[in-house]
């Protein structure tokens, strides 16, 4: 295979030029399988999807994935010291640049405690080859895979999946040619206005601050349990609004009062959106791709603004958005974002990000081996939010991720914001 990137990929790829940016994934397990069935799991995985054995190849200034004669399999063991040990290979993770012009786009590490069957599967993915859809999917089946190599000694996957084109290729006909270009137009002149507006408000004011020096990723990381996240959804329901604007709007209003006194001002924060299902044709999880869109919105928070009524500023601001096709127009224009972010380095793109996957693939047991935590982060970033996040649901709970820079905060305020979150949503139901 040979392909170039698309637009929004080389987006990412420049973000990882100037600073690592990847996904990190952790699977939980308990029953777990040995080294040798994961190594040749993941090599089956390899094999079925061509995005596990591509590099990134330069040619007179154009990107394309290529792929590699003798991939190799980039597959760590490390002895398991204990339950909190993945969170430092994670941090160390986050922080190490994937070597894409020599090695497949991947690694993983395995942190295996032989004694007592406990491990975890920490993969991480460069952003170009995979989104969060495709990386749940995959993680599901290397899960399959392992518990059938360890109980039927066969694998239930055979072939290899078609590799994906860019997003762009699948656009629906009304983001196409000269509509795209109007609607382009339309989204650059609103964002425009949103800048001015913003650059005005917060004049004197506390914005994201930059940081000369160079700065280290950390994680936190909370469950919400499911009578919670049932009461959250119901409510949410009531209020004809979606999760994500709920979960998004607690991560600004804690933000707000915890790093900004509570002042009034205008906040931005990043909402993400899978595309799979709207592109012409729709594109299934199983295929590996980076299918996804980012959009920033703008609301005006202070400490003692009514919840609901940010969730719903929140919510009228994305719902708006996505239904006027911002996602399309959005994927296309990061590029060009990026690139001026990344040269400038005169300001940070906002306060808070989430990622809200919902309810994922990945099951509890695959035969004797037990998942008892699904876990997703994304590299820390200079130029990005203050505190960024994604959010899951796996066995009924809520898993949410953090992910901060020490310049930005301590491990004290970090844990502070997270559990003014659970404050604000418990407030939220009335507990």
């Amino acid at each position: 295979m040979k392909r170039e990137l698309g637009t929004f990929e080389r987006a990412l790829m420049i973000a990882d030029n100037h600073a690592p940016f990847h996904s990190v994934s952790v699977i939980k397990l308990e029953c777990a399988p040995s080294p040798q069935i994961v190594r040749n799991a993941l090599k089956v995985m390899q094999d079925h999807h061509p995005f596990l054995s591509v590099r990134l190849l330069e040619e007179q200034g154009h990107y394309h994935f290529a792929t590699l004669v003798e991939p190799g399999l980039p597959f760590h063991v490390l002895p398991r010291w204990n339950d909190g040990h993945w969170v430092d290979v994670v941090e160390v993770e986050m922080g190490n640049r994937i070597n894409t012009s020599t090695s497949p786009l991947f690694r993983c590490t395995y942190l295996y405690d032989a004694t007592h069957e406990r491990a975890e599967i920490i993969l991480t993915l460069h952003p170009t080859i995979a989104d969060s859809a495709s990386t749940t999917r995959l993680m599901h089946e290397l899960l399959k895979v392992c518990a059938s190599l360890r109980d039927e000694k066969t694998v239930p996957v055979s072939g290899q999946v078609p590799h994906t084109n860019a997003v762009e290729t699948r656009f629906p006909p009304a983001f196409r040619g000269l509509q795209l270009s109007l609607h382009t137009l339309r989204y650059a002149l609103t964002q425009l206005a949103d800048e001015i507006s913003y650059r005005m408000q917060t004049r004197d004011r506390r914005i994201p601050p930059l940081h000369p020096k160079p700065t280290r990723g950390h994680i936190h990381f909370i469950q919400l349990p499911e009578d919670l996240v049932d009461e959250l959804s119901r409510r949410a329901r009531l209020e004809k609004l979606t999760l994500n604007s709920v979960l998004n709007a607690a991560m600004l209003l804690a933000v707000n009062q915890e790093l900004y006194a509570g002042q009034p001002v205008p906040m931005r924060t990043f909402s993400f959106a899978n595309l799979r299902p709207y592109v012409k044709p729709p594109l299934s999880d199983q295929e590996l791709a980076s299918y996804a869109s980012i959009l920033r919105y703008t609301v005006a928070v202070e400490g003692g603004i009514d919840f609901w009524q940010l969730a719903r500023d929140l919510h009228a601001k994305i719902y708006s958005s996505l239904k006027s096709g911002n996602k399309f127009v959005a994927n296309l224009i990061t590029e060009p974002l990026i690139k001026l972010v990344t040269s400038l380095k005169s300001f940070r793109v906002g306060a808070t990000a989430l990622n809200y996957n919902g309810a994922i693939p990945i099951q509890p047991s695959y035969s004797a081996l037990k998942v008892t935590g699904v876990h997703a982060f994304v590299s820390a970033y200079d130029l990005g939010p203050e505190l960024s996040a994604q959010a899951l649901l796996f066995n009924d709970q809520l898993f949410w991720d953090f992910v901060y820079l020490d310049a930005d905060m301590t491990r004290d305020e970090a844990i502070a914001i997270t559990e003014e979150i659970r404050t604000i949503l418990a407030h939220a139901i009335g507990r």
